[in-house]
């Protein structure tokens, strides 16, 4: 996840949508260049739905990270074998 434009997993959309993700969050407020570009793969229909889980996630981060949650078992098994691995504990 830290250089998602090098993992083979992810096609160039998934890559587009990592970014919009990852500028979204830092710097709350997205190019006309990335909109752009979303908008040549998604309605607005679809890209107000993107906009709301990126943004619903942050949320949910950033409480975490205010209480230090820990990720539960059930969370780390149920991810074990997919492309965004959990760091071991």
């Amino acid at each position: 996840m830290a250089a998602p434009e090098t993992c083979a997993s992810f096609s160039e959309l998934d890559r587009l949508v990592l970014r919009y993700a990852e500028v979204l969050t830092r710097d709350n407020r997205v190019d006309d260049a990335t909109y752009t570009a979303l908008a040549a793969h998604f309605d607005t229909t679809e890209l107000m739905e993107l906009a709301v889980t990126v943004g619903l996630s942050a949320l949910v981060n950033r409480v975490h990270a205010t209480f230090k949650t820990d990720v539960d078992d059930s969370t780390v098994e149920s991810v074990q074998g997919m492309v965004c691995m959990l760091p071991p504990r």
